[in-house]
């Protein structure tokens, strides 16, 4: 169909080119989704649907379009119109244990956080205050003073530790002796062998961001889960109804009121497809009675704890249908117990068939309707399912990834705590030492009033436990990605760990993933820099030099 010329100038407005057949759409947030729902059912184009249905007098008629966006979603079912619609939303100063509720719901959302392995967190607000979580549900409880003076100490000698991290690094690796390949030419060389301004500059901005981010790599498993951070979002409709569902029926009081707010901010933009978002009666009932039964079976009266940390543990995947329900049965006591697959395989396999039907009818609960989904555990079954016991900052590396299926244990001090080498090489130990026993001390205080609260108290050194499944190409993506040179470490170990046990239970499939990188890295960062000079002098001879640093 043709459009007159004033049709033709009206949708300039909407979309990139009114007389393609292919185009993007713009100036349209918050009524895509409804026109495109719309549309699928008529007998035009999209145009055509948006000329005749949506504008008003050659503009979008916002009342009469939130009418139609609300008889759509009606007739058509906001679960898939939902996915065609989307918002950016920013969660600022929120604590990073707060992050993980967020992050954790792994569909139609596309975060990025605030990062540990590039910012210090020494600095104070605008109050005088460490960035640390001060809720009054912690502050105004019976350990709320010794919360307050734990938090102090930690961010106090965290704040310490910085100069003389950087300094410890510096001795490591003189801005004399480094190398880099500045010019991207191959071939890596000193500062004394520059000769141009922007050589020499470019090399002591790479320099001085290698050393920051081993600084900071290192000193970040100091942070407590209650330090606060930022993290952007982008997700559809239907991504921030279950999420603002979500943290309305967590049992926290910071994410509940993190749902409100995020109810709020995404109700101004995008108001039809967050307006069902409610705390899930089903989902908080069943996490109660489960939480009770494995109190009951004596789940989580202790911790478990591998003899070697980290700890990565491949589960044996039967084709029997016995063996099958055994591990999924597991699977639905894992986030309410502090014990390993395997020990809780092993102790399922000792209960008799009434609690065994107790625990699947308890973990499945009273559903009324097909929404009411029962957790994760039914899930299991992936080709790998690894039970991992890392510290905190791993897991917040690796949880990420989408293609899987993950479930974790509470956070808790109590199975190890990793310390840093480069820590005792610079004589801090015994300060960071102090800091691991103040945190677990406050655990402990915490603990005994509410669990969860308790894992505000958790650094990311600590060790925790939580599981994760996935099948070969997922196991390729993440298993390659984070064994590349400039990862953490840390996660570069448990990836590396991840790969060694495929390759024990099928050699082929380990060789197929051939890019994990076995290779040690000290300065993980350093040609990664080298790599970003380059690329921002490239920049700068295509849109000139830069006045602000990336």
């Amino acid at each position: 169909m043709s459009f007159t010329p004033e049709e033709i100038q009206l949708l300039s407005q909407y979309v990139t080119d009114p007389e393609g057949n292919i185009f993007a759409l713009k100036n349209l947030n918050g009524l895509a989704g409804a026109v495109y729902a719309r549309y699928s059912r008529a007998k035009g184009s999209f145009k055509q649907t948006l000329l005749k249905e949506f504008l008003k007098e050659g503009i979008v008629d916002p009342k009469h379009a939130n009418e139609l966006i609300a008889r759509i979603l009606v007739a058509y079912g906001d679960d898939s119109v939902g996915e065609l619609e989307g918002a950016h939303v920013s969660f600022e100063q929120i604590s990073m244990l707060a992050t993980k509720e967020i992050e954790d719901r792994r569909i139609g959302g596309s975060p990025i956080e605030q990062s540990t392995r590039y910012v210090f967190y020494d600095q104070k607000d605008d109050n005088g205050g460490w960035l640390y979580y001060r809720g009054d549900e912690v502050l105004k409880a019976n350990f709320g003073k010794q919360y307050l003076a734990t938090m102090n100490f930690i961010f106090e000698t965290y704040a310490s530790m910085v100069e003389p991290m950087k300094g410890y690094f510096s001795r490591l690796k003189s801005m004399n002796d480094a190398e880099y390949d500045i010019n991207g030419d191959g071939i890596k060389e000193k500062l004394t062998d520059l000769k141009e301004e922007k050589d020499i500059k470019a090399f002591r901005t790479t320099y001085n961001f290698d050393l920051r981010a081993k600084a900071c790599d290192t000193l970040r498993h100091l942070l407590p889960l209650s330090t606060l951070t930022n993290v952007g979002m982008f997700g559809n409709g239907r991504f921030y109804q279950t999420l603002i569902s979500h943290l309305y029926t967590t049992d926290l009081p910071e994410t509940q009121d993190i749902g409100k707010k995020t109810f709020a901010a995404t109700s101004q933009t995008i108001p039809q497809y967050v307006r069902r978002a409610t705390r899930n009666d089903y989902t908080a009932n069943n996490r109660t009675t489960m939480v009770a039964l494995a109190s009951k079976l004596a789940l989580n009266d202790s911790v478990e704890t591998p003899a070697q940390l980290p700890h990565v543990t491949l589960a044996d995947i039967s084709t029997s249908q016995e063996s099958l329900d055994t591990a999924m049965i597991a699977a639905m006591l894992y986030p309410y117990s502090s014990l390993s697959c395997n020990t809780l395989v092993k102790k399922v396999n000792e209960m008799n068939a009434e609690t065994r039907k107790k625990i699947m009818s308890t973990y499945v609960g009273e559903r009324k309707t097909r929404r009411d989904r029962p957790g994760r555990a039914l899930e299991y079954g992936y080709p790998y399912m690894f039970d991992m016991v890392t510290d905190w900052g791993v897991y917040k590396d690796l949880m990420r990834h989408r293609i899987n299926t993950q479930q974790r244990q509470l956070f808790t001090t109590k199975i190890g705590f990793f310390l840093a080498p480069e820590i005792k090489e610079a004589g801090l130990e015994a300060q960071v030492q102090e800091c691991v026993e103040k945190s677990d001390e406050l655990f402990e205080l915490i603990k005994k009033e509410n669990p969860l609260f308790a894992q505000y108290a958790v650094l990311h050194g600590h060790f925790v436990r939580w599981s994760i499944g996935m099948n070969d190409r997922e196991a390729m993506h993440m298993l390659e990605l984070r064994s590349t040179p400039q990862g953490h470490p840390n996660y570069r170990r448990v990836a590396q760990m991840m790969h060694e046990e495929i390759s024990k239970r099928s050699p082929w499939r380990g060789e197929m993933m051939k890019f994990v990188d076995y290779n040690d890295y000290y300065w993980s960062r350093a040609d990664s820099e080298a790599r970003q000079r380059v690329k921002e002098q490239e920049l700068d001879k295509k849109f000139g030099s830069s006045p602000h640093s990336v």
